[in-house]
């Protein structure tokens, strides 16, 4: 018997299919299929573009089903996770281990879709051609200040030789709002509220960024955008920063954008960019507990916007589980200060206890840049 779902696939759009939802099998028509993955059954197995999967034999039927296919078994095979609601009624097919591969193999940038302010869509793939810097940031993260830095930046070049991107992985309706408002950017200020960035580009904190040249290839995989890893230096119970932090994070800032400038300007010539090689050994695949993490908080999110609150938080509370080291994960889903110049700030006593209790550990809240004079 058919039925109405939701399905959440890695191209970030929510569709609504006719499908036959059985136990942990999904099964779809291949106009759902293809509509929602761009695979299609052909003579020769499931294929999407030259890319094709041959049937297993003498076990087709797992996969191929009265012109039906298994779409979750069929992920699965691809080394993707597949989660779905107790319901059947929104399923969600993460973003797949072979796929990974094949981006990290070519340097690809994997696309995405997502929305500005005015509910405008923006993808990736619109602004090849160009450099990107494409840097993430959040309300709940002193970062909402960085907004303007890039507007400056912006400015400076004059827009064409570097596009900036940045993205708000922001699950609280109207909550960045405010921010874009502020800086008031010329460049693409996009909404994430399902943190799918951080899903395709395995982020773990905000501000990161990466850098994408003209052909749509990562020349320097994710790091911390310009941020320095002052909360691990404080002193115990120091209260903010020192005068040596406060320098030492605005020098990295500096040092950071003159890298960016560099590149702008030079292109593959400047000493920033990665060789191939270096990159590649910067952007080795998660394992499959970070994987099911990102395609567990990124439901969990998409059903807290549909007001199911305790099933979302119970997919939340999973991946912040299975993935211990996102500080993007625990600070979305952390408590928010509620007066005063921080209000919104995901900087309440549980992330403070976080904090102390990973610094104990020897864990950076930011990894540090890998370029000469930033301080680690």
């Amino acid at each position: 018997m058919t039925r109405t779902i939701e399905l959440l696939v890695p191209s970030g759009a929510a569709s609504i299919v006719e499908a036959e939802a059985d136990g942990d099998s999904l099964w779809l028509g291949p106009g759902d299929l293809k509509a929602a993955t761009g695979f299609e059954l052909k003579p020769e197995g499931l294929c999407r573009e030259e890319l094709c999967y041959p049937l297993p034999p003498g076990r087709e039927a797992e996969l191929v089903r009265d012109g039906r296919v298994n779409a979750a078994a069929f992920w699965r095979r691809r080394g993707g996770t597949v989660v779905a609601t107790v319901e059947g009624d929104t399923w969600l097919l993460g973003d797949p281990a072979d796929d990974r591969q094949a981006r990290i193999d070519s340097l690809e940038a994997p696309d995405f879709t997502l929305p500005d302010v005015h509910g405008n869509q923006h993808s990736l793939s619109d602004y090849r051609g160009q450099k990107v810097f494409l840097t993430t940031w959040a309300s709940w993260c002193g970062c909402r200040r960085d907004l303007s830095v890039w507007q400056r930046l912006t400015e400076e070049l004059g827009g064409q030789k570097l596009k900036v991107i940045a993205v708000a992985l922001d699950s609280e309706p109207g909550a960045p709002e405010p921010w874009i408002a502020e800086a008031n950017p010329t460049y693409p200020a996009l909404i994430d509220r399902e943190h799918h960035v951080a899903e395709l580009y395995d982020l773990v904190n905000v501000p990161q960024a990466v850098w994408i040249d003209e052909e749509g290839r990562i020349v320097r995989p994710p790091e911390a955008a310009g941020a320095f890893d002052f909360l691990n230096k404080r002193k115990p119970d120091e209260p903010g920063m020192s005068q040596e932090l406060l320098e030492q994070s605005k020098q990295t800032r500096l040092k950071y954008i003159e890298a960016l400038k560099d590149w702008a300007e030079k292109g593959e010539a400047s000493p920033y960019v990665f060789s191939e090689d270096d990159a590649r050994a910067r952007l080795s695949p998660p394992d499959t507990r970070v994987l099911e993490a990102h395609a567990r908080f990124r439901l969990g999110l998409h059903l807290l916007a549909r007001g199911r609150e305790e099933e979302g938080q119970s997919f939340i509370a999973r991946a912040k589980e299975l993935h211990p080291d996102s500080w993007a994960m625990f600070r979305q889903a952390a408590e928010k200060l509620d007066s005063g110049p921080m209000a919104g700030l995901a900087a309440a006593a549980d992330f403070q206890a976080r904090v102390a209790e990973r610094a104990k550990a020897n864990k950076p809240y930011y990894a540090p840049i890998d370029i000469e004079g930033i301080p680690s």
